[in-house]
C-alpha cells in the first residue's frame, strides 16, 4: 500500500502482483518511481518473481520518460545479507538474497538504512534486518536521514522514516470552518437582512443562486476558522497521546530486558496490556468521531 499527498501528481503503475504496489510521482524536475514491496519468506519462487517484476517496472519507467528518473523501493524483503544486516548475519543465511543483490547492481541502487539497523523484532529478543529502503544513485545522494521512526504502533516491524533534500511543490492547507462554534443566530440575521434587500422575482434557479450566495457569504464572514495543520487528525486527542507514550515506555522497558537476556513476565504483560489499551482507544475514538459527524445536523 502507498499513501501519497493528494496535492502531488501521481500515477499508479500496474504490476501483476498483490505484493507490489507502485506509483510514479511527478515533480517539476523529475519523475520518481516508488514501489512498496513484500516478498514472502522462504519462498524462492516468490523472490524470483518479485525481482523480475521490479526489474521490468524500472526498465519501462526509465525508458518511458525523457526527464530525470529516480527509483525508490521500500518494504519487507524478508531476506538476510551482510550488505544491510551487518556482520551478525549467519553464514547459513548469507546468499539467500542473491536476486535482490543482482537487482541492486543492475539498476545502481543503494541501501539507505545504516548497515545493521534492526527493523524486525520477534519473540525471545530475536531481531534482524529484513525491511529495506533502496534508492537510485542521484536520489541516494540527496538523502538527509534514514532510520527507525521513534513512534511505535505495536507491530513487530518498525516504521522507517527517510528524508531527502528535495523541494516538492509547496502545500497550502485549506481553511477548515469550525461550524460547532458558529454564531448561528447572527448568521440567520445576516441572511435575513441581505435577502430583504434583494429582488424576489426571476426564475427558481435565479432565486436559488441569490439565496446560496447570501448564505455562503454569511458563513465565510462569520464562522471561525481552525488553525491550519496539514497533518492534523481531527479525531486525535491528548488522551491518545498519553496512551501512546505509556505503551512506548512499557514496550521499551520489556525490550531492554530481553536484550540483556532477562525476560520479565510482568513487564511483557504490561507492554501487551498497554498496546491493547492504546489500539482499542484509537478504534473507539475514530468511531465516536465519525458517529458524531454523522449525527450533527448542523454539519454541512
Amino acid at each position: 500500500m502507498l499513501w501519497i499527498r493528494r496535492d502531488l501528481e501521481a500515477e499508479q503503475v500496474p504490476i501483476p502482483s498483490p505484493d507490489l504496489t507502485a506509483a510514479i510521482v511527478r515533480f517539476p524536475d523529475r519523475d520518481v518511481l516508488v514501489v512498496s514491496v513484500y516478498v514472502e519468506g522462504r519462498n524462492e519462487q516468490a523472490l524470483e518473481a518479485a525481482m523480475g517484476q521490479l526489474y521490468t517496472a524500472i526498465v519501462e519507467f526509465r525508458n518511458g520518460s525523457g526527464r530525470r528518473t529516480d527509483v525508490i523501493l521500500v518494504g519487507d524483503f524478508n531476506r538476510h545479507d551482510t550488505l544491510w544486516g551487518g556482520d551478525e548475519v549467519t553464514g547459513r543465511r548469507q546468499g539467500e538474497a542473491g536476486p535482490i543483490i543482482e537487482l541492486i547492481g543492475e539498476h545502481g541502487l543503494h541501501s539507505l538504512l545504516p548497515r545493521g539497523t534492526k527493523t524486525w523484532e520477534g519473540p525471545g529478543g530475536r531481531a534482524s534486518t529484513v525491511d529495506l529502503v533502496l534508492a537510485s544513485t542521484e536520489l541516494a545522494d540527496e538523502m538527509t536521514s534514514c532510520g527507525i521512526h521513534p513512534t511505535e504502533h505495536g507491530s513487530d516491524h518498525r516504521a522507517i522514516r527517510t528524508e531527502f533534500d528535495t523541494t516538492p511543490p509547496g502545500r497550502t492547507p485549506s481553511d477548515r470552518l469550525l461550524f460547532k462554534n458558529a454564531p448561528w443566530l447572527e448568521i440567520k440575521e445576516r441572511v435575513r437582512t441581505k435577502l430583504e434587500a434583494l429582488p424576489c422575482g426571476g426564475t427558481v434557479q435565479a432565486q436559488t443562486d441569490r439565496l446560496m450566495s447570501v448564505v455562503l457569504d454569511a458563513i465565510n464572514d462569520l464562522v471561525p476558522r481552525a488553525k491550519p495543520s496539514p497533518y492534523a487528525k481531527r479525531w486525535w486527542t491528548t488522551d491518545l497521546t498519553r496512551l501512546r507514550r505509556m505503551y512506548t515506555y512499557w514496550r521499551n522497558q520489556a525490550r531492554a530486558c530481553r536484550r540483556r537476556g532477562r525476560e520479565t513476565a510482568d513487564l511483557e504483560q504490561k507492554a501487551r496490556e498497554a498496546a491493547k489499551e492504546y489500539h482499542d482507544a484509537i478504534r473507539r475514538q475514530k468511531k465516536a468521531h465519525w458517529d458524531s459527524l454523522l449525527e450533527d445536523g448542523a454539519n454541512i
